[in-house]
This record gives C-alpha cells, structure tokens and sequence, in this order.
C-alpha cells in the first residue's frame, strides 16, 4: 500500500515535468511551422536539449541491478527509489533554468490542439501504467516516462495533421471569399532578399495617397496571409501589399490564388534558403511563379541588375515588364523607367538622384541606411508612379521614411554606443552591405566598430563558403567580433584567420546574452555595434 502511494506521487511530478518539457517541444514546432518532419531533424540535431542522457542511463543502470538482485532487496527498496525520483523530477520542474525566448510560444487555436492532444496521450499511457505495471521491478521503467515527451508530441503533430489541414482550408476558402467580394489592388512582392524592406518601403509611399494595407512583419505564408485578409482587410482599402515567400516550388502559386495580385516585384534571386530549394534553378523558378500569376493587363516589375532576374524579365512575355536597377541602368539600356545618380551613403542615411522620363528628376534623401536600399527604392518608385502617384508625391513620402525594423535599423543609445540592428534573415548580399554601412561610420571618439553575429543559415552547400567570405571581408572593417554559438561560427572565424585577423579581437560565446554581456564591459561612447542576424529559438546552440 504504502509503495503504491509513492508511485502514484512518482507519476504526478512525472506529469507535471511533460507537461513543461512539451511546451518546449511544441514552441520549437511553432517555430518551424508546425511541420513534424522538420521537428524530427531538429530533435536529431538537438538530441541533448530533448532527452536527459544521464537520467536514462541511470534508469537503464537501476533497473539492471534490481533484475539481477530481486530476491535479495528489501521491501522498501522501491519506497525509497520513488522518494528520491519524485524529488529530482520535482526539482527539475522548480528550479530549472529559465531562458527568455526570442519569439516566445504563443498558444494559437492550432497550438492549443495540439498541445490538448498530447496532453491526452500523456494521461492515457498514464492510467495503462497505473492499470498494467503492477510488480515493482518493472515499475522502475515509469521513471523514464517524461523522456516519453518527443515522442508523444511527434506522434500528435502527425495525427492531428489532417484536421489542421481541414481547418485550414476552410480557413483559406474564407479568406478567398473576403479577396473576391472586396477586390482590393493587390501587390505581391517575392524574392530571396529585400522583399520585407521593399514592402514596408512601397507601404509608406503608397499610403501618403491612398487607403493601404501590408502583410505585417514577415506574415508570407498562406495562414498568416489568410489571417491578415480575414482579420485586417476592409472595403475601404485600395491596394493591398502582399509579401510572398517559398520554401519549395508551388508555394507561391498558391498564393497568388489566394490573394491573386495584379502587380509583381521581383526583387531578387540568391542562395537563401538553398538548403530547401537545393538548387538556384529551383528558386528561380519558385519565385517567377509570381510572374506567371499575372494577368496579361498587369505589370511585372523586376530587378535586373540580379544577373538571374534580367534573365526572368527578358522571358517575360506574357505580362508588361519594367526593369529597375542601379548598375543596370547605367549600361545604356533605355528601357528602363527610372535612372539614378550621385548616390551618397553616410551614417545619416541615403541620398541621391531619381530621373523618370516622364516625371523629371527629384533628390531623395532618407534615414534609410546600406547601398542596397536603393534599389528597394527603385522598385517601390516604379509601382507607386505606376498607381498615379507624382515624383514630388513619392520624394515628400520618402522624406518621411521610418527605417525598417531590424533590417540597418539605426538605434543611438543613450550611453553613446550606436547600435545598428540588422538581425533579420541575413543572406550575403545583405551581410556584404551591413558591413559596408559599418565602414562608412566616422567617429569623433575614434570609437570601435563591433560586429555581432551568429552568421547566416540555410544556404545549402554554400553556407561554409559564403560565411567564410563574409568573416574575411569583416577582417576589413571590425575591430572586435563577436561569433555568436562555437559550431556555427566555425566557418566566419576561419575566414577572419584567413585575412591574419588578431585572434585576441575574437570572442566566441554561446548566445546572444553571453555577447551582450561582454559588450557592456567593453563598450565605451562612441563605439558603433552591428548586429547581423539573429538566429530563431530552434537555432539556438545552448544546451
């Protein structure tokens, strides 16, 4: 009797361990789109963030000795075994390590499903244990039941897959419905990079004259966009400007005939997220499904000073097609709409030159930071002097132009030290002009020039190459760099060797916590910090 009460004390700290250790796992299959194959890869790569090695072998180690010497140990033997794994499990649950997340789980109809469902699992293979374990020998195996998490949570995310799939579709017919009734103008902007920035940029310049709406943040997905036609989208709204984004070919038609645009930017095609696509041809076709969803009275606009883009545009014949570009447009070709001159970037932001052949020429100045922006510029002029906007009307706007969040957003802290934030999805051309932003900082103080980084993800068979580069040509520019996780960095700390580097000016450190704890030792006015990325939660190295 009295062992029964211990084991029924065992099962309820037990619980309430998988219960936490489940809504780890299921903020981790948030974070990857609540895609069970991705979760399993992730479990394969983070084995010791999802499974307590020690405890297991313990376990194994216990119920080893209690087989080979059952007839010898005493009655109380499991008592206490009980006593002591209730504590540790107790302990876990009360004192373990508390890490503050970067985009903390948020506990969406979805997520509550799936959470409830596995929760039910959980109390099922409970009652059996309480039902069927009866010899204490064997009960011994009940200590490993938190390890039983994953799995469970795996087997409930691909359970409950078709029902999700069901809702969602009803979900998207709705949204469908919405688009078709309201007939909003509908923008779509894809590409590799600077789609995000030529969004919000195209946004605040179409919305000085018209009534307009954005896909907020980087809500390109087919739930998130649904979610923002159902919840966000109104009959008084004029355009409606839709960041698409892909991770496999067919993503993107989908889209459109979700919220089908009559205008297309393409703003560029590059090796992010190779290691989905597998190859530059397989991106390039995923993102020209946009083009091909235009109708034939719509307007692709397309950046050709991408060598793989101009390709795109001059097979575009289905739809009207105007090129932008700043290289591209000083190579004589006279198609194009727009031309640029006297570019100037400082740590004040962008200036230059703006020709159209209709319009006249305008200088626009704005906050905007990196060479690269221009050309985001570039695309959203093009399409708002496409909507009837004037170039006197488009300078004014830009004029007022709030810098992007988390893409060389500029950040002047209060203790002197410039922070330029540029933490969002990093690939190598944005890497490449961060640090060309950086260089460009002059400081009275004679201030350092910091960069923090963890390096740039899902590039495939390029990924070691291109964040080697990217480490050699910061050797140029920093005089202190931050690696942000020992594994990942691997590849930038060779490249700052490669250019003879001063190993002294290399810190590598777990996470963003430990570099920002360095920082504030070393930190002094004048100095200027550029972050560039930030990993995800499920990137995330510490144990």
């Amino acid at each position: 009797m009295v062992s029964n009460i211990f084991f029924y004390i065992l099962i309820v700290t037990c619980l309430v361990r998988s219960v936490i250790r489940t809504t780890g796992g299921l903020h981790i299959l948030q974070l990857d789109g609540y895609k069970p194959g991705r979760y399993l890869k992730w479990i394969t790569t983070h084995i010791r963030q999802c499974f307590e090695i020690i405890e297991i072998l313990s376990v194994v180690f216990l119920l080893s000795v209690v087989l080979i010497f059952l007839n010898v140990l005493p009655n109380w033997f499991f008592v206490v075994l009980c006593l002591i794994w209730s504590t540790l499990q107790a302990y876990r649950v009360f004192w373990r390590k508390k890490t503050t997340a970067k985009k903390p789980l948020v506990f969406t109809a979805r997520a509550k499903r799936l959470f409830t469902l596995a929760l039910l699992f959980q109390v099922v293979v409970t009652a059996l244990l309480v039902v069927f374990v009866t010899e204490n020998r064997w009960r011994i195996g009940v200590f490993l039941f938190s390890e039983l998490t994953v799995p469970i949570l795996v087997i409930s995310s691909y359970f409950i897959w078709p029902l999700e799939q069901i809702i969602n579709g009803a979900y998207l017919h709705d949204a469908r419905k919405r688009i078709k009734n309201l007939q909003p103008k509908i923008i779509g902007i894809t590409g590799s990079y600077g789609k995000t920035s030529t969004k919000y940029i195209l946004h605040q310049i179409l919305s000085q004259k018209y009534n307009t709406l954005m896909t907020p943040d980087s809500y390109n997905t087919p739930m998130g966009i649904c979610k923002v036609i159902r919840g966000d989208l109104l009959p008084s709204h004029e355009y409606f400007i839709v960041e698409m984004g892909a991770y496999k070919r067919g993503d993107i038609r989908e889209l459109c005939r979700l919220a089908p645009p009559e205008i297309g930017i393409l703003t560029a095609v590059g090796p992010q997220h190779l290691e989905r696509f597998k190859s530059i041809e397989n991106t390039a076709r995923a993102k020209y499904e946009l083009i091909e969803a235009l109708p034939t009275d719509g307007l692709a606009v397309i950046n050709a000073d991408n060598e793989i883009c101009a390709g795109l545009a001059d097979k575009t014949d289905s739809v009207p097609v105007i090129r932008y570009g700043l290289e591209w447009n000083r190579n004589g070709n006279s198609t194009i709409r727009l031309k640029t001159s006297n570019i100037k970037q400082s740590e004040k932001g962008l200036t230059f030159t703006v020709e159209d052949e209709n319009e006249g020429s305008a200088e626009i100045t704005t906050r905007l930071l990196g060479r690269h922006n221009v050309s985001n510029i570039l695309a959203a002029v093009t399409v708002s002097l496409n909507c009837g906007m004037s170039l006197k009307e488009i300078q004014d706007a830009l004029t007022r132009l709030e810098p992007v969040p988390h893409r060389l957003q500029l950040i002047a802290g209060g203790t002197g030290v410039t922070v330029i934030d540029d933490s969002f999805n990093s690939n190598p051309e944005g890497a490449k002009a961060a640090l060309e932003v950086l260089s460009d900082f002059v400081s009275e103080k004679n201030g350092k020039k910091v960069l923090v980084t963890p390096g740039m993800i899902e590039l495939g068979e390029l990924e070691y190459e291109e964040n080697k580069r990217f480490g050699y040509e910061a050797a140029k520019v920093c005089d202190l760099v931050i690696l942000v996780g020992p594994t990942r960095t691997v590849p930038i700390k060779a490249g700052l060797k490669e250019a003879n580097y001063p190993e002294q000016q290399i810190l590598v450190v777990n996470n963003l916590t430990e570099a920002q704890k360095h920082l504030e030792k070393r930190l002094k006015p004048g100095d200027v910090v550029l972050f560039e990325n930030d990993l995800p939660d499920n990137y995330d190295e510490t144990v």
